[in-house]
């Protein structure tokens, strides 16, 4: 069975109440850099109750994350002074990730590599 092709990017982050429409902005103005961004399939940011959230973007390869951190990175470093970084976990075929271990690797994310699945 072969599993497909994408390279996955969750990333939790603790969000002190004051900073919750900031860091809501910085989400929005994320979503709008999408168009720059061909190789970015799919972004969802969740939120619950306790002031924590979730990111999850999905990507054609190790490249276009790489692209995304370009053409984002002075959104994510508005973002990385307004919430704490609990966690971060890369999901995909183990060459796309090993492309990835340096620009995460400050972060002390969490590797998946993927197996089996699908897509649509």
């Amino acid at each position: 069975m072969s599993a497909p092709h994408v390279v996955t990017v969750i990333g939790t982050f603790s969000i002190p109440t004051e900073n919750a429409a900031a860091f809501r902005e910085n989400c929005a103005a994320m979503v709008a850099l999408r168009d720059k961004e061909p190789g970015h399939l799919a972004t969802a940011y969740g939120f619950g109750a306790d002031g924590m959230a979730v990111s999850r973007e999905d990507y054609e390869s190790a490249e276009a994350v790489l692209q995304h951190m370009q053409v984002g990175s002075h959104i994510f470093e508005s973002t990385r002074a307004l919430v704490t970084i609990t966690g971060v976990e890369l999901h995909g075929p183990a060459d796309e990730l090993d492309k990835l271990r340096d620009l995460f690797g400050t972060m002390s994310p969490r590797y998946f590599v993927t197996e089996y699945g699908f897509r649509r």
